[in-house]
């Protein structure tokens, strides 16, 4: 088996719970770190998909922006942040959020790694809007220094969501 190259987290994270068809208020951002000395990596991507609760099977239902690249205020191209703005579930039930990263090389497109994001819980009843916590307001402040189009404008918004 091939070395790893990359570490994936996220850095803010899908809500617990979201209506059906509704975006997630807060983008869904993900950190994308070397391990290591990546290998033939000209180009990085992250794909966002669905999974069922238990992460074992894909699922259908999400829409919005499901690919994004890897930026980063330093201009790196092995590592940095890939932000999803317009993620929504349109079909109620429990699922995971699956991000999967991809380098685009001479050679190719490879899929290097993948995380999967805590539960889901989508339902009529849940929150309209999800409020920023006091560690997320500290991420995003931090993220706002980053080439991903957060600013201080939208971290207000979202925090009288």
């Amino acid at each position: 088996m091939a070395a790893r190259e990359f570490s994936l987290t996220f850095e803010t994270t899908p809500p617990a719970a979201a209506r059906p068809a509704l975006p997630f208020t807060i983008p869904v951002v993900v950190a994308v770190r070397p391990v290591g000395t990546p290998k033939n990596a000209q180009h990085l991507v992250v794909n966002a998909s669905l999974r069922n609760e238990a992460g074992t099977g894909p699922a259908v239902g999400l829409s919005g922006s499901l690919t994004a690249s890897v930026t980063s205020r330093a201009g790196t191209a092995t590592s940095g942040y890939a932000k999803f703005p317009t993620l929504s579930i349109s079909v109620p039930g429990k699922y995971r959020l699956r991000v999967m990263l991809s380098a685009a090389s001479v050679n190719g497109v490879v899929t290097k790694e993948f995380v999967d994001s805590g539960v889901i819980h989508v339902h009529a009843a849940a929150p309209t809007a999800q409020r920023p916590t006091a560690a997320q307001l500290v991420t995003l402040r931090r993220l706002s220094g980053e080439n991903l189009d957060i600013s201080a404008a939208d971290i207000t918004k979202w925090q009288s969501a």
